[in-house]
């Protein structure tokens, strides 16, 4: 996952998964997910304080504190890691741990240059200098242990906020492991099946028309690739986070939505699939044809769109339905069904190909309707 930064008038020093540090525009190279354990790492505090999750006789994983502290006069750092102890796979929690204590070590001596340099700055520059801060803590939200959950899966999010003067911005990191004899990353596909993305779209959507008042208008496009990874477990739910100002205004802080595990149903039923096309995200020619974004359309409704630059043609794939469109070519065609015409091909329209609206009913079989906000509703049983 690609770390997400948000920020006014401060520099963050990012922890975790997230594969990468930002400090005023430089990248640093980062440890993700266990690989190998580093060896000889030091640890950087004295205090270890062991938080016990549940019975004892019963419950196997535990997660300790350790507080990390610094040295600096002019960076006030108040660090709390987890440390994993009790899964299954032994390596990997080792390895788990070994990358975020460094990753926080890495994070603290970072802060302690750019707090070095503001003080500087502000002794040349002959106005007081108040020290930075730097808060990094955990919460456990699942604990991996089959006393707990019978799926066995450990989630816990490890939280970075720092202070360079002005207003701080959260950000967040999510670890979702299955306590397994081989551990392995929890992923939205293995929890929701492979229409994950339109079954949380739609979910999604529905709660934030619940409460459209505390959302940016049509601000939410869906889960993207980006976003895959931002979510935890907790009580047989999955909670998918989003960054604070992303779809919401600040007062709102960091958007979740709660989606239970058994949405995704019964192996034998169908997923109903949906998509929200925004009135300024389709365009209507001067014979009255309605067309809409291929692309954002198919992948909210669960297709794989793979693109043929050499032939301008897009090929779209979703379980055993296949369709291929060609670019300024009046043929559509779906499976096995003879191609027919719809009156106008496939269009570029700000660099994106777009589709008359009659191809959600008469090429994919779903249904497209129009809301009184203007806004067109794709539904794909």
């Amino acid at each position: 996952m690609d770390m997400k930064t948000w920020m006014t008038k401060k520099s963050i020093i990012a922890l975790g998964v997230a594969g990468g540090i930002l400090i005023s525009g430089a990248v640093f190279t980062q440890l993700a997910y266990p690989v190998q354990a580093a060896q000889g790492v030091a640890p950087s505090a004295k205090s270890v304080v062991e938080a016990e999750l549940s019975n004892k006789q019963e419950q196997k994983v535990t997660i300790k504190t350790k507080t990390l502290t610094s040295n600096s006069p002019y960076l006030k750092a108040q660090v709390k890691i987890p440390v994993v102890e009790g899964l299954k796979d032994t390596q990997y929690g080792l390895e788990m741990n070994d990358i975020i204590e460094r990753n926080a070590d890495k994070a603290i001596q970072e802060w302690e240059k750019l707090a070095t340099e503001g003080a500087k700055d502000a002794k040349e520059n002959k106005y007081e200098f108040r020290p930075y801060e730097l808060y990094i803590d955990y919460e456990v939200k699942s604990d991996g242990s089959a006393a707990a959950n019978p799926q066995q899966l450990l989630s816990f999010v490890v939280t970075q906020e720092g202070f360079s003067g002005g207003t701080s911005m959260p950000i967040k990191y999510f670890y979702n492991v299955w306590n397994k004899a081989e551990a392995e990353r929890v992923t939205l596909e293995e929890l929701f099946g492979t229409d994950y993305k339109a079954a949380l779209n739609k979910q999604i959507r529905e709660q934030i028309a619940m409460q459209p008042d505390d959302y940016f208008a049509d601000e939410f496009k869906g889960i993207d690739a980006g976003q895959e990874e931002d979510f935890y477990v907790k009580d047989s739910k999955a909670v998918i986070v989003f960054p604070k100002y992303s779809i919401a205004p600040g007062a709102a802080g960091t958007p979740e939505f709660s989606i239970a595990l058994s949405a995704k149903g019964g192996d034998n039923e169908a997923a109903e699939a949906s998509v929200v096309i925004n009135k300024s995200d389709y365009y209507t020619k001067a014979d009255g044809q309605v067309m809409i974004p291929l692309r954002s359309t198919i992948e909210g409704l669960g297709f794989k769109l793979t693109w043929n630059a050499k032939e301008k043609r897009a090929d779209l794939t979703k379980d055993a339905v296949f369709t291929s469109i060609e670019l300024d070519k009046d043929q559509y065609f779906f499976n096995k069904v003879a191609p027919f015409s719809l009156g106008t091909a496939p269009e570029l329209h700000n660099k994106n190909m777009y589709v008359p609206a009659e191809f959600v009913s008469k090429v994919l079989q779903g249904t497209i309707e129009k809301a009184e906000n203007g806004a067109l509703n794709v539904t794909l049983k």
